[in-house]
């Protein structure tokens, strides 16, 4: 399917169409597996917390350290500086651990989107570049919020979030199709050269996401939160199959 120019409108309706027509029964496979990547992540998450959490509760502060023998002072400080580093080990471990449950998770759902043979080979370049671009991204938003003046701190995290994320759908499709680490640049260059293809699709992709957790709101059963949480991860497939059709078309 060409792209015609001179009509973008009539080119992303094709897109559009094309892409609904890709959708089989392997979209519930692919939320059950998005749902449970959600699952195991927060419980990650949650169980990295309470470790924390027990370990700065067994950790000793005498209330008035000027009273403290140089010694003891010394000792605390040895001790506060390994609690630190024990934080920030701990919190790149959780990363790292997270990165490799969407390496196998997402790894099989971007396949089954763009139906990819899935292989050993496929999910493990799929970490690898996983591991690379996701790390690029947690370490720009970890060192805009150190670095950065507290008060632009938020917004240019919010910005270089929306960024990765709209230049990993990009990517996920681009690698299903060469399997090759150097995809990232490619990906890179594509979501660069061809912004104005993205453009609109994306910003009405994020209007529909901000009516239904709209909508969602108004949801006020017991369990309406399930509900919610069901068309959301449902939206998320069909969008999924929407951008990786979109990339295709936009790399022709």
């Amino acid at each position: 399917m060409k792209k015609p120019k001179s009509n973008f409108m009539e080119w992303n309706s094709n897109v559009l169409i094309s892409s609904i027509k890709k959708i089989n029964l392997n979209i519930f496979p692919i939320v059950f597996l998005d749902a449970l990547f959600y699952f195991l992540s927060g419980y990650a998450v949650m169980f990295w917390v309470q470790r924390v959490q027990s370990k700065m509760a067994s950790f000793y502060m005498p209330k008035n350290l000027l009273a403290l023998a140089p010694e003891a002072a010394k000792q605390l400080a040895g001790d506060v500086k390994e609690f630190y580093f024990l934080i920030i080990i701990s919190i790149i471990l959780l990363l790292i651990a997270i990165i490799f449950l969407a390496s196998i998770l997402k790894g099989i759902i971007w396949a089954k989107t763009t139906a990819t043979k899935i292989s050993l080979r496929l999910i493990s370049g799929f970490f690898i570049v996983n591991l690379a671009w996701m790390g690029f991204w947690i370490a720009i938003v970890f060192l805009t919020a150190y670095l950065a003046e507290p008060a632009y701190a938020p917004n240019l995290m919010a910005a270089f979030i929306i960024m990765g994320a709209y230049f990993t759908g990009i990517l996920c499709t681009i690698f299903m199709k060469e399997r090759r680490f150097r995809s990232i640049l490619h990906a890179v260059r594509l979501g660069a050269s061809k912004f104005r293809l993205f453009l609109l699709p994306y910003a009405a992709i994020l209007l529909l996401l901000y009516v239904l957790i709209r909508l969602g709101n108004f949801l006020k059963f017991k369990y309406s939160f399930i509900l919610l949480g069901i068309v959301l991860l449902f939206y998320a497939a069909i969008i999924r199959y929407y951008v990786s059709e979109l990339a295709a078309e936009a790399a022709k």
